[in-house]
């Protein structure tokens, strides 16, 4: 068993929120996609939230989830 994610799931916005462990310092942060939550109080796993709000966000959030996952 593996800890490697946290989905938030905000249906009122349609968006997923996923936290994973995946270091922000090695990864472009994109503000519409991506944000450092290192110093933030949160309940999630890790310190980089993905939000994903559609198709396409959904496709760019595997290689972050993939990372988090290999390295559990």
């Amino acid at each position: 068993m593996k800890n490697f994610a946290c989905v938030e799931v905000h249906p009122k916005t349609k968006k997923l929120l996923v936290d994973v462990k995946v270091n922000p310092d090695e990864v472009k942060v994109d503000k519409e996609f991506t944000r450092n939550v290192r110093d933030l109080g949160h309940f999630g796993t890790g310190d980089l939230e993905i939000t994903i709000g559609g198709p396409e966000a959904l496709a760019k959030a595997y290689e972050p989830i993939a990372k988090s996952y290999e390295a559990s």
